[in-house]
């Protein structure tokens, strides 16, 4: 009973303690935002200058042609205007046509010459503007001739569950916003109460040292699964993000890395003296998983020997187990490695803990 009346008790705090609730709810939904809706999947479009004064009605429908391409945004104008625009680097390529590019008339056509400025700073972007155009000008001219066409190429549309961006960010997010909430809720709160004195007050009363951190952990527990479920809401509803492992198996990750960092809460709680303290010590361990824990890059795109020390990283292992339940479906047998890692670190934290936190100051 006084662990469920203290439980109680610690869940009404947290809920009243605005600056919990923004870290743990607001903070986590307005990340999630700005990522989702910048769209990093989305390939950027390259953009193509066209420079024509009075073009022929063929070569304006090759440039129209251009224009229907996704991946090119197509600016016409004066010669001056698009060298200025390509120097400032707003182009990848100028292309600098002739009037008459493709000729009208039923005779032998004329070689005509078409100038590319290129823009250095952009080369890939830039080389693949060059291969688009040459394939459109290699079909026109084979047009223009009159030649038979010797190949042609068959196009099937496969069924394929493509991942978007926002469906790699959601799981990051989520265990990003369990890693802050377990690390910063406890360690200033227990700094804090323990430097006001009001921990050891408590072993004054009948209550039991391990009833009251036994309240808060449920609570925090609690918190981590109310968290998570209004992420994953949002994340579905606002970005239609896809969910497609099982619900069941997202709730054991999601406990077991509460666990998981709660345990790195109460190592810094006793490694803290003051409340200002903390701050520099949570950060200086968090903050490096914040950016290489696998939130909102893959750990594939990193160099390898970064991804050397990534793969070590408590956080990336807890993303990466929510992310191949919730993104690929995974089950347990895929999460094992991920499973055992986090269960590792759980157990070098939850001791650290113990040697680490007490309800009064340690003596040396």
């Amino acid at each position: 009973m006084t662990t469920r009346a203290l439980t109680i008790s610690a869940i009404k705090m947290f809920v009243r303690n605005r600056q919990a609730m923004f870290f743990t709810l607001f903070m986590p939904t307005i990340i999630m935002g700005i990522f989702g809706l910048i769209g990093l999947d989305k390939v950027p479009k390259i953009d193509v200058g066209v420079v024509l004064s009075n073009p022929t009605a063929q070569t304006q429908q090759f440039v129209d042609q251009m224009k229907i391409i996704e991946a090119f945004d197509v600016k016409v104008g004066a010669e001056a205007d698009e060298r200025a625009a390509l120097q400032e680097g707003d182009r990848s390529i100028v292309m600098l046509l002739p009037d008459d590019l493709i000729p009208g008339g039923q005779g032998v056509p004329e070689t005509k010459i078409v100038t590319v400025l290129k823009n250095a700073g952009k080369e890939q972007q830039a080389q693949t503007a060059i291969s688009v155009v040459t394939q459109i000008l290699d079909k026109t001219t084979i047009a223009v001739s009159r030649a038979p066409e010797l190949f042609k190429l068959n196009v099937e549309d496969i069924s394929a569950r493509n991942v978007r961006y926002i469906d790699f960010l959601l799981p990051g997010i989520v265990a990003l916003s369990i890693m802050q909430m377990a690390v910063f809720s406890v360690s200033f709160v227990f700094v804090d109460y323990k430097e006001k004195g009001i921990l050891k007050r408590l072993l004054a009363t009948p209550m039991k040292p391990y009833q009251f951190v036994t309240a808060n952990v449920i609570t925090r527990l609690i918190v981590a699964v109310v968290q998570s479920a209004i992420l994953i809401a949002i994340g579905i509803i606002a970005f239609h993000t896809h969910v497609i492992g099982s619900y069941w198996l997202i709730l054991p990750v999601l406990i077991l890395g509460s666990i998981m960092f709660l345990g790195l809460g109460f190592t810094i709680s006793g490694i803290a003296k003051t409340v200002e303290a903390v701050p520099a010590i949570a950060n200086l361990i968090v903050f490096p998983m914040f950016f290489l824990g696998g939130t909102f890059f893959p750990m594939e795109s990193m160099p390898h020997w970064l991804q050397s020390v990534v793969q070590y990283m408590p956080l990336t292992h807890f993303s990466n187990a929510l992310r191949e339940v919730m993104a690929n479906g995974a089950g347990w047998a895929a999460i094992t490695t991920d499973i055992y890692w986090m269960l590792g670190w759980a157990a070098v934290l939850i001791v650290l803990a113990n040697f680490t936190f007490g309800f009064e100051e340690k003596r040396v």
